[in-house]
């Protein structure tokens, strides 16, 4: 292929029976969603880069694909769904309860061969708050993985809470608390180590940061991690994890979670919980989400909101991984014909679609064709029209 044709690095072209596979499952989880009361929502592609500047959804705006505006506005591709609909919620709707669902390409600039166009099907519960609101937005990103047939999948659950505590009993500043975050996440003991001695902590604070990487499994982590909590913020965040935990082991969905308290994601974005899918197939999440309480306080709104986003594009490689990607139908009915009998065969498969069937149009070919045809593709009626007889010959 020329340079002149080539394709821009981090996008990619979908195939047709990709495309089927994807258009299904992300359809699949739309209607998940509907059924529990989520009403679908779009937002444009476009928006202005001030949207992503500030407050809780700040961006680095050297990570967005920028555009001047013809009045010298900046504006920017969508990097996610969750700020534009906050948008939509404080500035063109009463206040509320409400339940959304989403799903769009999501675009972010990276130099090499990073991801820079990606899909996104999720939801946002805004304008609620507590566990029970907390709890139905983790069964649901549950229901909807094995809706779409994966069940191989673990969500690992974690509070900022129990971190952010941590940290305001320690004397750091904010690059350093940052750097011990990405530390903490990463469950990288060696450089908590060295962390520890860079700034001077004592025993029993290295000793806290050196143990939250370990705080991770199923519910006997709770015990643990309440040895360690030095202030009612951790306390607290525990007791939530706790009181989780109850409502979904009850639900029978405690084998697809377990708990990691060195979960912290962006402490500047999310206030509470937060999560993220592992499947086996794949090497990165392929769901994430949590509790984000203040994304709207840029708009002068209080909207504690709940929810979480799946990557279309990781789900699909877990599906196929798990032999569960969606196959595309074969037609209920080919026809072929002879030069002669174009017309009457369009007015005959007409006919056919409007009474439901799926139908693949040979055209102009031999009769033989056309039985090679529905041999090869299980289509279960094959005809031939050759002037004015249609003649079924499968």
């Amino acid at each position: 292929m020329t340079k002149k044709f080539r394709q821009p690095q981090g996008v990619s072209d979908i195939l047709t029976r990709q495309c089927y596979a994807k258009n299904k499952v992300e359809r699949q989880l739309l209607d998940c969603y509907a059924r529990y009361g989520y009403n679908q929502i779009d937002t444009p592609v476009l928006e202005y880069g001030d949207l992503y500047s500030a407050g809780a959804g700040k961006v680095n705006l050297n990570k967005l694909f920028k555009l001047t505006d013809y009045d010298g506005s900046l504006l920017v591709l969508r990097p996610d769904m969750t700020m534009p609909i906050s948008r939509i919620v404080s500035t063109k709707i009463p206040e509320g309860k409400y339940r959304f669902c989403y799903r769009g390409k999501m675009f972010r600039f990276s130099q090499g061969e990073g991801i820079r166009e990606f899909s996104q099907v999720g939801i946002e519960l805004m304008g609620a708050k507590g566990i029970c609101y907390d709890a139905e937005v983790v069964s649901l990103a549950i229901e909807s993985l094995l809706q779409v047939g994966l069940d191989d999948f673990i969500i690992d659950v974690g509070h900022v809470g129990f971190f952010k505590g941590l940290l305001g009993s320690l004397n750091l500043s904010s690059d350093e608390r940052k750097e011990l975050a990405g530390l903490v996440e990463s469950k990288n003991s060696i450089g908590e180590q060295l962390f520890a001695k860079k700034v001077g902590l004592s025993n029993r604070e290295q000793e806290s940061i050196l143990k939250m990487p370990m705080l991770f499994g199923g519910e006997e982590v709770f015990d643990e991690a309440e040895k360690y909590c030095v202030n009612d913020e951790m306390k607290n965040a525990v007791a939530t994890l706790k009181e989780l935990n109850a409502i979904l082991k009850a639900q029978g969905y405690d084998k697809y979670v377990s708990y990691d308290l060195s979960l912290v994601g962006e402490m500047s974005y999310y206030s509470g919980i937060v999560f993220k899918g592992m499947c086996e197939q794949v090497g990165s999440s392929i769901l994430s989400g949590g509790r984000y309480d203040h994304l709207c306080d840029s708009f002068d709104r209080d909207i504690p909101s709940v929810g979480f986003a799946i990557g279309s594009d990781r789900l699909m490689l877990a599906l196929a991984g798990a032999g569960k990607l969606p196959v595309r139908e074969s037609r209920d009915v080919a026809v072929g014909c002879s030069e002669g009998s174009v017309a009457q065969t369009l007015t005959f498969i007409t006919e056919l679609v409007r009474q439901g069937k799926m139908v693949v149009n040979l055209s102009v070919c031999s009769q033989s064709e056309v039985e090679e045809y529905a041999k090869n593709n299980s289509t279960k009626q094959a005809y031939y029209i050759d002037g004015k007889e249609n003649r079924r010959i499968v």
